[in-house]
């Protein structure tokens, strides 16, 4: 007779093997792709050191931008012009592009709103942004560093440049 929690965890197993999941993609010190496991070599040293970095990349692009009526995008790294919703806003950070980059985050904490301008990344300075977007993160209360608009992604890998009314507008922006 077989025994009915048996058949079930033979099942369980069969369907584990049939329906195996993706890694994520996983590159050697060369940039080589290496798919779905990591092969360590002997006398290759550990993983994840600078000798052997074993980049972990996770899947993103620098979009599209799908934008309607949006206002003069300044060249890069210039401050936005003296009309428009964001006149004379001044740049206050650039977070390059970055292919390996796994997070970007923007938080406004200051009391003002600011503006984020997305691009590829593939301007030069005093160039026109290609594929570029601009979007407001609203203002914390009117003390500086009480939370206000935020900005997260792990997938967008182009630069973004942080715009606000002030130089010393006070904005905590991080990649990783």
């Amino acid at each position: 007779m077989a025994r009915p929690y048996a058949v079930v965890s033979a099942a369980a197993l069969s369907l584990m093997l049939a329906h195996a999941s993706p890694a994520q993609t996983y590159r050697d010190s060369g940039g080589s792709v290496l798919s779905g496991f990591v092969p360590l070599t002997p006398g290759a040293g550990p993983l994840f050191v600078p000798g052997n970095p074993g980049h972990v990349r996770q899947a993103g692009t620098t979009g599209v931008d799908y934008s309607a009526n949006k206002p003069s995008i300044p060249n890069v790294g210039a401050s936005f012009g003296s009309t428009g919703p964001y006149a004379n806003y001044v740049l206050i950070a650039t977070v390059p592009a970055n292919a390996f980059r796994n997070t970007l985050d923007i938080e406004n904490t200051s009391g003002a709103q600011i503006a984020i301008v997305r691009d590829d990344g593939g301007a030069a300075t005093g160039s026109t942004p290609a594929n570029a977007s601009v979007f407001a993160l609203g203002p914390g209360s009117a003390t500086v560093g009480a939370q206000g608009g935020s900005y997260v992604s792990q997938t967008f890998k182009g630069r973004a440049q942080i715009y606000a009314p002030s130089p010393t507008a006070f904005v905590a922006a991080f990649a990783e």
